[in-house]
């Protein structure tokens, strides 16, 4: 029987990171960072709004584990749309959505034998992309275009694989859509009749597809991103 690899979900408190943790447990040894305590020995306690560096002894845990995926779910507006954002909030919008990712990254390479094969998935965002988007949320998902691409190029002799998956909105556990759904029905039901066939895409989508991603037949896509917009996004570019 083959053994199962390690693989670390960045941000599995809830949405799309806690759906992963549930659904890839039966196909891996999963390991979670969240910014929720949790009473569980796989999961750390990580929050970049408290903290942006790794403390040694999270550190140790996971030189320790010896990840061989690492999915990166952390990311969200929080609300924040106003636009004249103080630095603050903006500040916090970035950690969330770019500087945890990067620290992550940062400890995971630094740490790992150069012979070992570490494969990186980041979850972006069509907010990238659109004019009409929330100025903070954008400008931080923006950044993880060149920062994947500029990964897989400075480290790729190093056996590091990173890909980007930019999605449109979706239902997931706790996610942002799935309370508004439920606080709002009337706006929700709005949002989804300007998706293709008037459905919403479902986390479930986008875990089958990074299934796909996270198998060494893609390497081929290393520093690429993967749109799975649902045709939201009027950019030229996806």
């Amino acid at each position: 029987m083959k053994k199962k690899e390690n693989i670390l979900i960045n941000g599995c408190s809830r949405g799309l990171g806690y759906d992963f943790l549930k659904n890839l447990r039966s196909k891996f040894n999963v390991y979670g960072l969240s910014s929720i305590k949790k009473n569980n020995k796989n999961i750390f306690y990580y929050n970049p709004f408290e903290k942006i560096n790794l403390d040694n002894d999270l550190i140790k845990k996971l030189k320790k584990i010896n990840i061989n995926h690492v999915i990166h779910c952390s990311g969200g507006g929080f609300k924040k749309h106003n636009k004249f954002l103080d630095v603050n909030s903006l500040k916090n919008l970035f950690d969330v959505n770019f500087y945890s990712i990067y620290e992550v990254n940062r400890i995971l390479i630094k740490n790992k034998p150069k012979h070992k094969r570490l494969n990186i998935i980041m979850i972006g965002s069509i907010a990238a992309f659109e004019n009409k988007a929330s100025i903070g949320y954008s400008a931080a998902k923006s950044v993880l275009l060149n920062y994947n691409k500029n990964l897989a190029i400075n480290f790729s002799d190093h056996n590091v694989v990173s890909k980007l998956i930019i999605p449109g909105s979706f239902l997931s556990t706790r996610g942002s859509m799935e309370r508004l759904k439920k606080s709002n029905n009337k706006v929700f039901n709005k949002l989804e009749k300007l998706m293709p066939n008037s459905l919403m895409q479902k986390s479930k989508n986008i875990i089958k597809f990074s299934e796909i991603l996270l198998k060494k037949e893609t390497d081929l896509l290393n520093g690429t991103y993967v749109s799975l917009s649902n045709l939201e996004s009027k950019s030229i570019f996806l």
